[in-house]
Order: C-alpha cells, then sequence, then structure tokens
C-alpha cells in the first residue's frame, strides 16, 4: 500500500498480488482468518512494502519476504 493509503482504505475480496502475480483472497475485513495475520514483518520493510505497493501481497510473498516457511498457503491461480 502507499504512504497515503490506510488499512481501512483497503478492500476484502479476490486480489492479485502485485509482487508475483498470484491470485488470492484477502480478508482485511476478517484478519483473525486472514492468512497474512500470522507474518510479521519489520517495521522498516512495511515501510519499505508500503512505498512500494499500493494494496495487500498475497502470504507466501510475505512469508519469503520475512524468511519464513510458505506451507499452508491458498493462492487461487498462480502468477506469471
Amino acid at each position: 500500500m502507499t504512504a497515503q493509503a490506510t488499512p481501512a482504505d483497503l478492500k476484502a475480496g479476490t486480489k492479485t498480488c502485485a509482487r508475483c502475480g498470484a491470485v488470492f483472497v484477502c480478508k482485511v475485513d476478517d484478519l483473525p482468518h486472514c492468512q497474512c495475520v500470522n507474518v510479521s514483518l519489520s517495521s522498516g520493510l512495511l515501510e519499505q512494502l508500503k512505498d512500494q505497493y499500493n494494496d495487500c501481497l498475497c502470504s507466501r510473498c510475505l512469508k519469503e519476504l520475512a524468511g519464513k516457511e510458505r506451507d499452508g498457503d491458498l493462492v487461487l491461480a498462480e502468477g506469471a
């Protein structure tokens, strides 16, 4: 998300990850069930991602960036 966007600006639903192109379901409206809620990123990395992307990334990319295992991630379709 951009520096101007806030979590309240994000919309839940089917999205395409801007980083890898995978299609996934964002549950920003139901955070306890969102795949990304268990991924911890440093504040510096979060700021970098806010500057680089304007919406959510899939949990696989977030875990990759955090150096975590990607098991259990669900995408609807792989990106290019």
